[in-house]
């Protein structure tokens, strides 16, 4: 009997890295990333084509966090009742039509109704890829979640290259978009079959002062950093290429260079999450994620000239990068409520930061400017530090 349990682990061990089920998660996080990101190129034409300040731009942005934010509770019910698989296809097909919208909208009405749609299915879609990625890291019983994450912000960084690269060719923002829109077709005819088509049941024992109800305290505390995490993934996406352009002088073709820097050690760092979790340990590399993140918005905020400003976005990246992903983790671990409901409640907080968030910062800095905004968020990285500790508390399992 040893014997064979040995033989079976081994086997286990030797399968391929990568079933069906993982393959089509991954894909869906990669598909996720480069929706969004390609947006941020076109950001500074889309403020330019309709002539809005920061106040009125932050406005229209405000339209894709409210669709993120009516969408992510839903999304999270309709998974319990028709499983993953259909709004993942559904959300993917709104993406591929809105983005090429996104890019010729002339008026401000229209380009906030195409938004408000364009934060619901990322919403949407974030809740469902996310629920199927703690039941396949379940299935594997090792920790993937950096992986996901990771291939999130790999999408993210092709995305905002890909169509820097084809704005700088001289190629029209909607012929951009329209070639984005096939690439991510092209994943979604890939990915979709392969998703899990059944809702995540709860089976394991909850904890005795499990509430089915209102979130704890700690997925509360949980969600808080997510979202001040993904309040600076979101200001970096929407807000450095204007920041560029405005505060530099840099031509808004080459305006997603800053995020592009941020991509790129974000992607780095989440592959390298299980290493570095190893070395640092899970509480260890949030602390130390948190302060990195707020240094590099602090040399945003300082910087003389405008290289310094990509490396500060390279500095947030690489800080942010593992705090998500450990915390979605530790969700998937707990025992204090259902996995399914804690982690629509995290995830509504971790992506009204990401869509919503902009908004507020669109409208914070026509009154306080755009460089006091960012030393607030600055500050906010940096608490995440103390907030982690105060989770550590609250958490019922071993980090």
């Amino acid at each position: 009997m040893l014997q064979s349990k040995t033989v079976a682990h081994v086997a286990r061990v030797q399968a391929p890295p990568l079933s069906a089920q993982r393959l089509a998660t991954l894909l869906c996080f990669f598909s996720l990333g480069f929706s969004t990101a390609a947006w941020a190129p076109l950001i500074p034409f889309a403020q330019q084509r309709l002539s809005l300040n920061h106040a009125d731009f932050g406005g229209l942005l405000l339209c894709a966090g409210i669709g993120s934010m009516l969408a992510m509770p839903l999304t999270g019910m309709l998974i319990q009742k028709m499983g993953g698989r259909l709004i993942i296809a559904v959300t993917l097909a709104v993406f591929i039509v809105v983005l090429p919208l996104l890019a010729m909208l002339p008026t401000t009405w229209a380009l906030g109704i195409s938004l408000f749609a364009f934060g619901a299915a990322a919403g949407s879609l974030g809740v469902a890829i996310n629920l199927q990625a703690v039941m396949v890291e379940k299935q594997y019983a090792k920790n993937m979640m950096s992986s996901f994450h990771g291939m999130c912000s790999l999408g993210g960084l092709l995305g905002v290259m890909s169509m820097t690269v084809l704005l700088a060719l001289g190629l029209s923002p909607l012929l951009g978009a329209l070639i984005i829109a096939a690439c991510i077709l092209l994943v979604t005819l890939l990915a979709v079959p392969k998703c899990l088509q059944s809702a995540p049941t709860e089976s394991e024992k909850l904890g005795p002062k499990t509430k089915r109800g209102l979130p704890s305290p700690f997925i509360v505390l949980i969600g808080i950093m997510c979202f001040i995490a993904f309040l600076s993934e979101g200001s970096a996406m929407d807000w450095s290429g204007i920041y560029l352009t405005q505060e530099f002088g840099v031509d808004a073709a080459y305006a997603g260079l800053a995020y592009t820097c941020f991509a790129i050690t974000m992607t780095m760092g989440r592959f390298a999450g299980r290493r570095i979790q190893h070395y640092f340990g899970e509480a260890k590399t949030v602390f130390l994620g948190a302060l990195m993140a707020g240094l590099g918005l602090s040399v945003v905020i300082l910087a003389p000239h405008w290289l310094m400003v990509l490396l500060g976005y390279s500095l947030l990246g690489l800080g942010c990068a593992n705090i998500v992903p450990i915390m979605f983790s530790r969700v998937g671990r707990q025992n204090q409520m259902p996995k399914a409901a804690a982690l629509s409640y995290v995830s509504t907080f971790a992506y009204t930061g990401s869509l919503l968030g902009p908004a507020l910062v669109g409208l914070g800095s026509e009154v306080f400017g755009l460089t006091a905004v960012f030393a607030v968020i600055a500050i906010g990285l940096s608490l995440i530090a103390v907030v982690n500790y105060f989770t550590l508390k609250h958490e019922q399992i071993a980090v």
